[in-house]
């Protein structure tokens, strides 16, 4: 229920984002990538958090030529999950976030960079370690665009911190790669 409200506002509010947008300012990814965390301290016991799929979309916006926004919103079923604590059953999670970027053209492949701020939530079984979390996040990759008309690929790596967890930070790994839509 919950998901599908999710899913909808989100089309609706990158709907808005798109059709206000001029031509060749943006571009849009659907990825599907790996999670991999750290450990978290919980009470006494160090717990360590499995790796786990991730999907979603990116999209970014230059205000200027190499500078922009880029905003992600990515889901996954299975998200952080501790498998070693017996009372959790069931761990998803979202992850969105808003960064800066700085996007370097290098002929037909374009090198970029990243940081910015957003939240972490992970829900499910009752007892899940990390809740909703503000984080920050870095990163970088390379976006090969226009490739076949509009389309082209993009590869990303970045890490996700958050020092609001139990006792401890969490840190997060992520690498993906998706479809790149030019706009």
């Amino acid at each position: 229920m919950y998901l599908i409200r999710f899913m909808r506002t989100g089309l609706v509010v990158l709907s808005c984002l798109l059709s206000a947008l001029p031509a060749g300012a943006a571009d849009l990814t659907a990825f599907i990538g790996g999670v991999k965390a750290g450990a978290l301290t919980l009470g006494s016991v160090r717990t360590s958090l499995d790796g786990s799929p991730i999907f979603g979309l990116r999209i970014n916006t230059n205000f200027v030529p190499m500078f922009g926004m880029e905003h992600t919103l990515a889901f996954s079923s299975d998200y952080l999950y501790p498998k070693s604590l017996s009372a959790i059953k069931d761990a998803k999670g979202f992850v969105y976030n808003s960064n800066l970027i700085v996007n370097l053209p290098v002929g037909h492949a374009v090198p970029y960079l990243t940081a910015g701020f957003g939240l972490i939530s992970q829900y499910g079984s009752p007892a899940v370690p990390i809740g909703t979390k503000f984080a920050v996040n870095y990163g970088g990759g390379l976006k090969l665009p226009k490739m076949f008309g509009p389309l082209g690929l993009r590869f990303d790596a970045r890490g996700y911190s958050t020092t609001a967890v139990s006792s401890g930070g969490l840190r997060i790994f992520e690498m993906s790669g998706g479809l790149l839509l030019t706009f």
